[in-house]
């Protein structure tokens, strides 16, 4: 997509409040021409027919000397006759970093692009259609695209290696969220994030940030990477293929390569989950220390639940990566995994050849419905071209406080963030949730995280639905995602 001139950006600003990242002061800026969009709707959702408005605005963010650094435009989703009581909800994707179009065209938003539910067979035709899942029933909506996604930019008064820093990205939306509130009116409103992917990473650090000065009421983190060392698996790292396992599990038995594939998938899961976090990880830990027979025994388990041959085991050490399991799986049949949604399949890579995933087949039309949806409903009249799926040269990004640029797989508490989010509000909560075919961020991690972590427990939700990374794309697990939000904002038990 093409770049975007200054004069350009500017002329776009909304007459709106910004919030100076390091100081928390405010400042009034100027009123230009090009939006906010504001347009009015009504739709039903969750069987209930409500009034609310659209709008596409952006939001000034300072510096402490009063500079304009970031031009933040948001898509939020109001009802009519709100009153301080209705919760709202600000959502992103990950990446780093991404615009949210995912979350708000697949799962969130009023509208979406219907979803072939059979993954081998071709994608409908690309249109929009009503979202009657969505939460807008029960809580506010604001998809927010972080600096340099969507039609959100840095300003000449910022700095580009601020925002693409996990800090600095973080402190950024958490200064987008209270400038947010402040202008709407919505200081007293019970506030939610909701991030995916990497976006999680972003959630727990704004629980930290923003328990300072507005306490969140609660977090959902899906597709969680916050202990992103145990999600990743690094060589000799015992616990990280331990984790694992419960992915494996699934996607064998959905692919009829496990024995006893029939079993409900809930519970090959807990007997996976179990069996790794047990005798697979205590054998793991002994390394070439196992005895031959106890090896042998042991592999023709891991054959039994993972479908790769024990040989294979014997062979790698008695584990074998998610990367090499999405090749490993059906290579009899030429075909490779999808790794973001493993029910996906495609053919299989010869070497040195790089194919496109499969999983993101049912993505394909998220990008042009996005527009579209600007365009026709939302009355937004910047150029398409101008709008930015992902931000550009991303690869610069640094991970601090791990110091360097080395992703996030130094030994870095991100879960501590999360603490200082309970601590500062006795009714927060946290929902985490994982697609149980996804190869990424998989359910293990996701039991372990908790089980590591200092959080109450009576306020720590654990989610696991029937699909990939994105696992809304599966229909059953859309309305699912939705009513467990709308439990979740509206404190209800589950």
């Amino acid at each position: 997509m093409t770049s975007i001139t200054k004069r350009q950006w500017l002329a776009g600003a909304a007459s709106v409040v910004g919030l100076t990242a390091a100081s928390g002061a405010f400042a009034q800026s100027s009123a230009e021409a090009g939006g906010p969009f504001v347009t009015r709707h009504s739709g039903v959702f969750n069987g209930r027919k409500l009034n609310y408005t659209a709008t596409v605005g952006a939001t000034i963010l300072h510096d402490a000397a009063g500079t304009p650094t970031a031009r933040f435009v948001s898509t939020s989703y109001v009802r009519d006759k709100v009153d301080a009581a209705r919760p709202v909800i600000f959502a992103f994707n990950g990446g780093p970093s991404s615009s949210s179009q995912t979350l708000h065209m697949m799962a969130l938003g009023p509208k979406r692009p219907p979803v072939a539910q059979d993954p081998r067979t071709p994608e409908p035709t690309p249109s929009l259609i009503d979202n009657t899942y969505s939460v807008l029933d029960a809580a506010d909506i604001v998809m927010v695209d972080p600096a340099e996604t969507g039609f959100s930019r840095v300003l000449p008064g910022g700095k580009r290696e601020y925002f693409y820093s996990v800090e600095g990205d973080s402190q950024s939306v958490s200064d987008f969220v209270t400038a947010w509130c402040k202008a709407n009116g919505r200081e007293a409103s019970p506030k939610y994030v909701l991030g995916e992917s990497y976006g999680t990473l972003r959630a727990a650090f704004m629980a930290g940030q923003l328990a300072k000065t507005m306490p969140l009421d609660g977090v959902f983190i899906f597709g969680q990477a916050v202990n992103m060392i145990e999600t990743s698996q690094r060589a000799k790292n015992a616990v990280s293929y331990a984790t694992n396992i419960t992915a494996l599990a699934a996607i064998a038995a959905y692919h009829g390569k496990a024995e006893r594939s029939d079993r409900p998938m809930n519970q090959i899961i807990d007997e996976a989950y179990a069996f790794g976090m047990d005798e697979y990880l205590q054998a793991l830990v002994r390394g070439n220390d196992l005895p031959a027979a106890e090896r042998q025994a042991l592999a023709k388990k891991l054959q039994a639940i993972t479908g790769i041959s024990a040989e294979y085991y014997l062979a790698n050490g008695l584990v074998i990566t998610k990367m090499a399991f999405q090749r490993e799986l059906l290579k009899a049949d030429g075909l490779m995994l999808g790794m973001y949604d493993a029910r996906y399949v495609g053919p299989l890579p010869k070497p040195g050849e790089r194919l496109p995933d499969p999983s993101f087949k049912p993505m394909a039309a998220i990008g042009p419905m996005m527009l579209e949806h600007y365009a026709k409903n939302l009355g937004v009249t910047w150029p398409a071209s101008d709008y930015r799926s992902s931000a550009p040269q991303t690869g610069g990004w640094t991970w601090a406080p791990t110091l360097g640029p080395g992703g996030p797989f130094y030994d870095f508490d991100y879960p501590s963030q999360i603490t200082t989010a309970f601590e500062a509000n006795p009714k927060f909560r946290l929902m985490v949730g994982t697609g149980i075919f996804d190869l990424t961020t998989t359910v293990g991690p996701a039991r372990y995280l908790v089980t590591q972590s200092d959080y109450p427990r009576d306020r720590v939700i654990q989610r696991q639905y029937v699909g990939g990374h994105m696992a809304y794309t599966n229909e059953p697990t859309l309305k699912a995602f939705n009513d467990d939000v709308r439990t979740f904002v509206t404190g209800g038990r589950f």
